[in-house]
């Protein structure tokens, strides 16, 4: 990916003690070779890094996996095919492998310009998602940009800088407005009761009319604020459709061209297996709208 960014000479150092490889689908009909997305976990001191809210980016989460076969799978979604012009965020990135996988999508989609956008909140996790994207060597556009839920939301909880947020955007962590997109991107971003209000309103603040947002993670049975997404985002006017059980659904596909092969093998290696053994969940997947309403 092209960039601007003087300090991404510093990320390409490391040992790949830690680097993971996922195999994702190259198109919906699997009639190209599939895609290959490396990835650097990010380091920390925490031992308990992935039960630290503000750790999570630092685990490769088995969502991220699912989702981003989904959008290999339905390239409808990465296209913008139903949707107006403009361009993609990953929400909450953690590793990238979502956003990765969209640029990827797009890159081979001759003619697609559109840029992907990477966000996170915890600084560390910020720089291993440049690190990640400078280890793909895409040549798709791209920024990533510190991003806060509470800095989206009106009213007190977000403080001043929700209350000078300009119509029609979201504000990073430095305090910049920027522009919405036409698909925002998220994996396993609701674990506690009140994501489900924080996670539906930075969702409304960054995406624009006509836009889609696809957000993927455990089931509610293991995930607290699940259950409460929906009415969140219907309170705000935006329209939803839940899918449940995903992972039953793509299995029962009952496919034999490599691509479920792929997802388990992925899930795997994203550490399924470990917490599914610890919980037995499925996933569940919340497709988003935001209905046109000016002229």
């Amino acid at each position: 990916m092209s960039s601007s960014n003087p300090d991404d000479k510093d990320l390409t150092d490391g040992s790949d003690d830690s680097q993971l490889t996922f195999t994702i689908p190259s198109d919906g009909n699997n009639e190209s070779p599939p895609m290959k997305i490396r990835l650097n976990l990010a380091a920390t001191d925490d031992e308990n890094q992935g039960e630290n809210e503000t750790n999570t980016g630092f685990v490769m989460w088995p969502s991220a996996v699912m989702l981003s076969h989904h959008l290999a799978k339905n390239p409808r979604i990465w296209r913008g095919d139903d949707t107006p012009n403009g361009d993609v965020m990953e929400l909450g990135a953690g590793c990238g492998l979502a956003g990765l996988t969209a640029a990827a999508l797009l890159q081979n989609d001759a003619g697609n310009d559109d840029k992907v956008t990477f966000t996170d909140y915890n600084p560390s996790v910020l720089k291993n998602l440049r690190r990640n994207i400078l280890l793909n060597e895409f040549d798709v556009d791209h920024e990533v940009l510190g991003l806060d839920w509470f800095d989206q939301q009106s009213g007190g909880d977000g403080g001043e800088v929700a209350s000078e947020r300009e119509e029609n955007t979201w504000v990073d962590m430095e305090g910049n407005s920027h522009g919405q997109f036409r698909l925002v991107l998220g994996a396993d971003l609701i674990v506690c009761s009140n994501d489900a209000d924080l996670v539906a309103t930075t969702v409304d603040s960054s995406l624009m009319e006509g836009g889609i947002a696809v957000i993927l993670g455990a089931s509610a049975d293991v995930r607290f604020g699940v259950s409460d997404f929906p009415d969140a985002c219907r309170s705000l006017g935006l329209t939803v459709r839940v899918d449940e059980n995903i992972l039953e659904a793509y299995e029962g596909t009952g496919e034999e061209d490599g691509s479920q092969k792929q997802l388990v093998d992925g899930l795997e290696l994203g550490g399924y297996n470990q917490r599914a053994c610890t919980y037995g969940h499925d996933f569940t997947m919340f497709t988003i709208n935001k209905p046109i309403t000016s002229s």
